[in-house]
This record gives structure tokens, sequence and C-alpha cells, in this order.
């Protein structure tokens, strides 16, 4: 007789270490990105070439938070996440003493392993806390987000006081540090005593067990997607639209940027106390009419307005996804958070690049609005009440 487990009503240390190592990882992750001008200089880059570099630790980052949701779920948030962060030290360190483009590409590669933070602290957090209050905590744990602005803002400063090989010195200390907190102050939630531990195989096969998984992949392509690429584009767009300083445009795209990040906290806690649908219809209806309207002559606070608006509702609903992931596989939900944390890193690595062309090719943005408003009604495809209740229904029996 299987002994049973009552589910635990939080854990506040966890939540609160959980939420400190995410942004470290984070910031390690986006790195490359304020120093990729210095290091054009530096090695006599084409632009391929920063592309690649830029891309390598984003993509790597990205696709094996699947693997990295199975570990945990199988071997458990504080020994995955402590291993990570270690691991993530070495290369980020070694790149202090790089001195050519491929060896600094190979550093990349390997602590781009860090991006996989997120899929780690998803279920960790989540199993220490009950259905009704998964949600806010979910939404705490992911304002880590602001690990990238740490990247933005602090590496240019540095570079300017001690040049950018000392830069990856200075951002590896913190995760060799973390790491051994993690390891000797995080802890799991308890399980059953005799529970059968779960293979690799079994893990897999929730993949395979409900289409709901891949109306959430859809959706956080959307909405972390969208936090990437208006991230990346904003700036430009204010200075070629309203003949804006550089200066400006980026501490505008800043606000745009923190306020998606702590939106989250808001959707969290907005999906534990109303459904999850319901939330995700009426925020794709605001992005969609934002960008609709975007295509016309509007006056720059007009535009900063809606662009706001818009950047809550995308962290709103970056907060509901995973409060739903939790809430439909909660035996899964590294598995699942992997898979679908993984959907929004391609959303955040190949919608600016398909933006960007667009705007090359056609001299205006008014193109990108509209393909992203198709991405929007796409995912708003999905949202239909009958199928969400026959794939929630099949996730329940599964689960």
């Amino acid at each position: 007789m299987n002994e049973s487990v009552q589910t635990p009503n939080g854990n506040t240390k966890v939540l609160m270490l959980a939420t400190l190592a995410f942004p470290l990882g984070f910031a390690g992750w986006a790195l490359f990105s304020p120093l990729a001008a210095y290091l054009k200089v530096e090695f006599n880059l084409s632009s391929t070439s920063v592309g690649l570099l830029l891309a390598t630790p984003v993509l790597l980052g990205s696709i094996a938070r699947v693997p990295i949701g199975v570990l945990t779920d199988k071997f458990g948030g504080r020994r995955v996440f402590s291993i990570l962060l270690l691991f993530g030290f070495f290369p980020m360190f070694i790149a202090s003493f790089a001195h050519s483009y491929s060896f600094l590409l190979i550093c990349g590669f390997f602590f781009g392993m860090v991006g996989t933070s997120f899929a780690i602290g998803i279920p960790q957090v989540s199993q220490w806390y009950p259905k009704e209050k998964q949600g806010l905590a979910l939404g705490i744990y992911g304002v880590g987000n602001i690990g990238s602005a740490v990247a933005t803002f602090g590496a240019p400063l540095l570079v300017e006081s001690i040049g950018w090989h000392k830069v990856f010195m200075v951002y590896s200390i913190p995760l060799l540090i973390m790491a051994f907190v993690y390891w000797f102050f995080s802890e799991d939630a308890p399980k059953p005593a005799n529970a059968k531990p779960p293979t690799f195989s079994d893990k897999l096969k929730v993949y395979k067990s409900s289409n709901l998984i891949w109306v959430f992949c859809l959706f956080y392509f959307m909405t972390f997607g969208f936090f990437v690429s208006f991230s990346l584009w904003l700036p430009s767009y204010l200075r070629d639209f309203y003949r804006i300083t550089p200066v400006k445009a980026g501490s505008l795209t800043a606000i745009f940027v923190f306020a998606t990040t702590f939106a989250r906290i808001l959707g969290g806690y907005m999906g534990d106390r109303i459904p999850g649908r319901r939330i995700l219809v009426v925020l794709s209806l605001v992005i969609l009419s934002i960008l609709i309207f975007l295509n016309l002559n509007v006056s720059l606070m007009t535009s900063l307005t809606v662009f706001y608006i818009m950047g809550v509702c995308l962290g709103i609903g970056n907060g509901v996804i995973f409060k739903l992931v939790a809430e439909y596989f909660p035996k899964d939900t590294g598995t699942v958070g992997g898979m679908v944390g993984a959907a929004g890193g391609l959303g955040g690595f190949f919608l600016p690049i398909i933006l960007g062309t667009l705007r090359d090719y056609t001299n205006n943005y008014s193109l990108g609005f509209i393909f992203v408003s198709l991405v929007c009604l796409l995912s708003l495809s999905f949202m239909e009440e009958k199928t969400i209740a026959k794939m929630h229904k099949k996730a329940v029996n599964v689960t």
C-alpha cells in the first residue's frame, strides 16, 4: 500500500533561493548580447559571425530545457539546479581567457546550459505549494527573467572599467557561490517513501498523453516570444518612427521590460483565482487589438501607452501558462514545463529574426505587426472551450 504524503503548504526559503538563482543563470545566458559590439571589434567579426555567437547559447539554453525538465522530475530540483550552476561556472570563467572567436564560441555553447534554469525552478517551486497558491509562487519565481536586464545594463558598465574579458569572470563567480548555497540550503518537496522512481521512458510518455501540452507551447511561444521580440525591436522602432535619441529609446524600452517581467506575479495570482482559459482569451484579444492599432499613425505617448499595456498582458500570460502547467500536469511539471519553456525560448529566438527580416525588406514595421497578429490569432484559435475541455479531460485521466 502506497504511503500518501500531504501536499505542503509552501516553502518561502525554497521560493526565495530559486528566485535568486534563476536570474543569475538568466544573466549568464544573455551575456553575449550586451558584449556583442565589443567582441565584434575585438575579433573583427562579420554580422553572420556575431549572429552565430548570439544564437549558440540561446538555442542550446532553449532546447536543453526539455531534458533538464525531465531530469528535475526524476532527481529533484535541489540536485539538478546545484549541478547546473556549478557546471555553468567553469565555461563562463574560462571565457575570461578567450583569445579567439572559436574558443569563445565553444565556451558560449557550454555556458548556454544555464539558460535551462527556468525549467528546474518551475517543478521544484510548484511541488511545495498547493494548487490554490501555485500561480502566485510561480509568478514570483518568473521575475527571475530580470536577469537579462542585469546583463544588458550591467555588462557595458563593467566593460568600460575592467574590460570585456573580466566581465565573464564577474558574472561567473555568483554562479559558483549560488551552486553551494543551493545545495546546502534548498530542498525538494517530500515524496512517498516507497514510491517507485519513474524511468526516463515513463516521463517522456507524457508528451503523447495530451495535446494540451502543445497548446501551452504555442501560447508561450507567443507570450514569451513577443516579450523578447519587442524588447529587441522597440528601441529601433522608437528611433526610426519617432526620431528620438538611442538613450531615450533604451530607457523607454526598459520600462516595457520591467512591466512585462513583474506582471508575471499578477498573472500567477490571477491564475489562482480565475480560469486560465478565460484569462488567455481576454489577453489574446487585447494584444491582437493593440497590434492592429499600432499600424495607425499615433503619437509617441499613445504608442508607448499601448506597448506598456501589451507588456503587462504578456507578463500576465507568461504567469498564467505555467500556473496551468503545474495544475494540469502535477506529476510531470518539469517534463512539460521544460517543453513549454523551450517553445518560449525558440519564440524569442526566431520571432526577432523574422521581424527584422520583414523590416529590412519592406522598410517599415507594419508587416511585422501583421505577422505577429497572425501568430496571436493562431494561438487564440486553440482556446475554443470544448477543445480545451476535451484536452483537459484526457490530461487528468493520464496524470
